[in-house]
């Protein structure tokens, strides 16, 4: 039985969705941009800038994670979509 539902198991499909990956170019961008924030937080700040020095700095590390993994040469159109939407 329990091979049976192994077996059914294994010959579902799996679809794995591949975020686009952005260009050398635009990673590098984003990572200067979270060194110069990490920067920042060393300095004084008030707390609401800090709150905001905070959540960009997440943002920016999504960002990384899910498009930077494995940069491209050359941008695909789609990439400049998704930063313009992050940073709105």
């Amino acid at each position: 039985m329990r091979r049976i539902i192994l077996a059914c198991l294994l010959l579902l499909p799996t679809t794995v969705v591949a975020l686009p990956q952005f260009s050398q170019q635009e990673c590098q961008k984003l990572n200067a941009e979270r060194r110069e924030i990490r920067r920042q937080l060393r300095q004084p700040y008030t707390q609401e800038q800090g709150k905001q020095l905070q959540a960009r700095e997440q943002e920016l590390l999504r960002l990384l994670k899910a498009h930077c993994r494995q940069p491209v040469k050359a941008p695909p159109a789609p990439a400049a979509a998704v930063i313009g939407l992050a940073r709105a």
